[in-house]
């Protein structure tokens, strides 16, 4: 225990080095510019500059393209680093003779020694590879070394609350890069001995890949925009400003650990969803922070901000670590290592790409701004702070709805991985699933994300599912589409449905809704209502289909025996299966016949179903489990009931009746519990009750 708190402890240092000591170091580039030149930006570009290129060879980047790589993501490099030779070309040489500031080279001075102490810091630490009070006392020098030049510059500068700030945050960058000197170091190491990347040719990993990129980049360019942007816009800039933004820094840092430490104890679902309401909310917060006055307004606005961050944060650590289980699938071997490093690269490519855009619209700033007397030039500024950021965070929603890894597909991992359900079948699955190259259907992902916030339901009984027992079939009301809408999104675990095949072929599908639905509407000619169901079987069919579905068709007996064989096949690969067998009534709607399900209640249901339980025993000597589901849409609750075993040793005959029979009576008693919050059955979740386990 007391190893994992300490590894812990080092985690969260390491993490918060790599990230405040540049931020801090920004900061007093961006101080000791104001008060020399009066010019804060010209200091943040010229640091932006350097940290680009200390970055890159320090972490050993240009083995990126025949070491571990992000596709194309090498070409883009490159291209960003040669805008930002140029850019820094124009900051050092152009920009004293333009603006006829000869102090700007005291700035450049500053931000050169910056620069030494952070490479010979990093060379330093990596030769001190003993621990030990040597080691520690050989460090304190080295630092005190550098210290010495920055007394000149606090003397130059002559503000006391200036020369202090000054002289402390330098000290304190120094003990910060303590910590990532040696990270960068082995990191170094990690990329020269790496001959093979394990996880290149992993979908999952790749489409993860790229979706933690374009969000730490939106999330690190995100900050420099917000930084500079208070550069040049704060009226009165001065010491309190630095001290307001390292404030700020650290407090959302500190927030996001906190909040990641909080949702791991807890064992709180990190899912995709989490990930994409964290951006919704953190490009909510990036909207509003530039437009906004006043301190408590600035104040929410940059706490929504904060918490969106965490979430992304939280879900992205979370994520990385499930790739050791999809690697073993691929037949693998990936250590906890291997991804630390794997995610650091990430992680320091996005620290190069924000870097070097932003440097490009700084040294734009710095040349253009100083020379601008028109009012509308701050509001063009402001647009593209707010607009840049926005644009790689939807990029990064975008690679988050085409993730196969969601949370129903990491829980049939963890059942596989854990030995419950490890067969032929079930591999082969997961392999295609999360391995190879997949067209992601991501209807559901966006359905369940636009549906879950009306429906508000809750689901009772998730004690009931036993997942080492999985696959299993369940068994659903109907409802008219009430119960299909609420399985789909809240059953709590994998599966496949059973969906008539009339609604996932458009033709077939407009014919069906025009028959059901949309014949009631009044005053419209059948060729109009017939064009409107058109309209809405193909977004209607696109959605059902991104469910996977197996296709049912009830009139044909040879169909109907492919839809048992395909469900069969299914549950053998380890799917869950999810059925909606309740017989519709027939009513009378003017004059016409048609078919309805009861609403508040559950009709009877068709036995055929039940001889899945044969056909599967048959086929891989396993015994099905069926279980009862009521939703409920008078009392907002989803049941799950207690299952129902298939008997081997029974009639077959009579074991399909006595199913479907304990199956309707179950989901009969679910409906009667209604809003009831029965003892020991509260909906809670629970790593037992839902097969999660906590990261």
């Amino acid at each position: 225990m007391n190893a994992i708190k300490k590894s812990y402890r080092i985690n969260v240092a390491l993490s918060l080095s790599n990230v405040n000591a540049d931020f801090l170091q920004l900061f007093l580039c961006m101080m000791v510019s104001h008060y020399i030149i009066d010019n804060p930006l010209y200091g943040a570009a010229l640091f932006l500059f350097a940290n680009i290129w200390i970055l890159y060879f320090t972490g050993n980047l240009r083995r990126l393209s025949n070491g571990p790589t992000h596709g194309q993501t090498h070409l883009i490099m490159w291209i960003l680093l040669s805008a930002s030779v140029f850019a820094g070309l124009a900051l050092v040489f152009l920009f004293p003779v333009v603006t006829y500031a000869p102090g700007a080279n005291f700035v450049s001075f500053f931000v050169l020694l910056i620069a030494a102490r952070s490479i010979l810091t990093w060379k330093v630490n990596d030769a001190l590879s003993r621990p030990g009070l040597p080691r520690r006392v050989y460090k304190g020098l080295f630092q005190l070394l550098f210290f010495v030049p920055c007394l000149a510059f606090a003397w130059i500068i002559a503000d006391e609350p200036v020369m202090w700030l000054l002289l402390t945050g330098y000290a304190l960058t120094g003990f910060l890069l303590s910590y990532q000197s040696s990270t960068m170091a082995s990191l170094s190491k990690y990329l020269s001995n790496t001959r093979r990347d394990k996880l290149r040719d992993i979908f999952s990993y790749r489409i993860f890949s790229n979706m933690s990129l374009y969000a730490q980049i939106a999330l690190s360019l995100g900050v420099l925009m917000y930084v500079c942007y208070v550069g040049f816009s704060a009226q009165t800039f001065s010491s309190d400003t630095y001290l307001y933004l390292g404030g700020w820094i650290v407090a959302v840092l500190l927030f996001s650990g906190l909040f990641t430490r909080l949702v791991n104890r807890r064992g709180w679902v990190l899912s995709l969803n989490m990930f994409i309401v964290g951006a919704a909310l953190w490009i909510a917060g990036s909207l509003m922070m530039f437009g906004v006055k006043g301190l408590w307004g600035s104040a929410f606005w940059a706490g929504l901000w904060g918490v969106g961050l965490a979430c992304i944060t939280s879900v992205l650590n979370r994520y990385n670590g499930d790739f050791k289980m999809v690697a073993r699938i691929a037949g693998r071997k990936v250590s906890d290592r291997d991804l630390y490093f794997r995610s650091m690269v990430t992680q320091i490519i996005a620290v190069i790409f924000s870097n070097a855009i932003m440097l490009c619209v700084v040294t734009v700033w710095v040349f253009v701004i100083p020379a601008a007397h028109t009012p509308r030039l701050p509001a063009l500024f402001r647009s593209t702070m707010v607009q840049l950021p926005v644009l790689f965070m939807l990029a990064s929603i975008f690679f988050a709805l085409r993730q196969p890894l969601d949370e129903r597909s990491r829980q049939k991992l963890l059942n596989y991985t854990q030995g419950n359900n490890q067969n032929t079948p079930t591999q082969q699955n997961l392999r295609h699933n999360l391995v190879e190259k997949k067209r992601v259907k991501f209807g559901v992902k966006i359905l369940a994300f636009l549906v879950k916030p009306f429906l508000h339901l809750r689901v009772y009984g998730k004690e009931n599912m036993q997942m080492e027992h999985f696959p299993s079939v369940f068994v659903c009301n109907h409802g008219i589409v009430y119960g299909p809408i609420a399985a789909v999104i809240y059953l709590p675990t994998y599966f496949r449905p059973w969906i008539d095949r009339k609604m996932v072929e458009r033709e077939r599908a407009a014919k069906e809704m025009c028959s059901r639905f949309i014949y009631r509407i009044p005053l419209l000619s059948a060729k109009t209502k017939m064009r409107i169901a058109h309209a809405l079987a193909g977004p209607v069919t696109w959605a059902l289909n991104s469910f996977d579905p197996i296709p049912v068709e009830k009139n044909n007996l040879r169909n109907v025996m492919s839809t048992f064989d395909d469900t069969v096949k299914v549950l053998s690969e380890g799917d869950n299966v999810l059925i909606f067998p309740e017989k519709p009534r027939r009513v009378k709607r003017g004059d016409k016949m048609t078919v309805e399900h009861l609403t508040d209640s559950v009709g009877r249901l068709f036995t055929g179903f039940a001889n899945i339980g044969r056909l599967y025993y048959d086929t891989t000597g396993k015994v099905l489990r069926f279980y009862p589901i009521y939703a409920s849409r008078q009392h907002h609750t989803f049941r799950i009931g207690e299952p129902v075993v298939f008997d081997p040793a029974g009639d077959p005959h009579e074991e399909k009746q006595r199913i479907a029979a304990l199956l309707h009576d179950r989901m009969l008693a679910l409906a009667r519990q209604g809003g009831r919050h029965e003892t020991g059955t509260e909906p809670t979740t629970t790593p037992a009750a839902n097969g999660r386990h906590n990261p």
